[in-house]
């Protein structure tokens, strides 16, 4: 007898519980988070077009930890990155804002060039541990003398787009 009370007050308990679990209510931006997240975009904007990188990238990552999806703040980051050339934290960073705006041009843009950077640093590691007079060296040294010229190319924007 006793241990069926305690099995049919583990089961309201668990039921409540659940029950409970499902009725709270989301957490809603609270009008002064909403200003705050505002002040922060515009501090970390501020920063960035100063120059002052590490300031912006502080403040855009604490932006997206309340805005987890926010494509211009990803898009800055990528910049960033770019700019102190931590390609891969700026390749996921540009990934980040198209997965949240899929036609986010400039990201597009950005992506293949921080990809065609990353290639051109994978060629200058390989010649590190290539034998000198081999076709696989020859291929790479032509593949790394033609990625230079298209980065260096006058008719190819090759620049990082940072408005936005």
């Amino acid at each position: 007898m006793v241990r069926a009370l305690i099995k049919i007050i583990t089961l309201v308990l668990c039921v409540s519980t659940l029950f409970a679990c499902s009725t709270t209510p989301k957490h809603e931006p609270t009008k002064s988070t909403k200003l705050n997240l505002i002040a922060i975009e515009a501090n970390a904007e501020t920063a960035y077009r100063s120059g002052q990188l590490e300031l912006a990238e502080g403040l855009y990552r604490q932006l997206l930890s309340e805005k987890r999806n926010y494509a211009p703040a990803w898009f800055r980051l990528g910049n960033i990155y770019t700019r102190t050339n931590r390609l891969d934290a700026a390749v996921t960073a540009y990934q980040n804002c198209i997965n949240s705006d899929s036609e986010h041009a400039k990201a597009w843009h950005n992506l293949a060039i921080a990809r065609v950077r990353q290639a051109t640093d994978i060629l200058i590691e390989a010649q590190n541990h290539l034998v000198v007079d081999t076709s696989a060296k020859s291929r790479m040294d032509q593949l790394f003398l033609e990625l230079m010229r298209i980065q260096s190319s006058k008719t190819t924007d090759t620049t990082v787009a940072s408005n936005d």
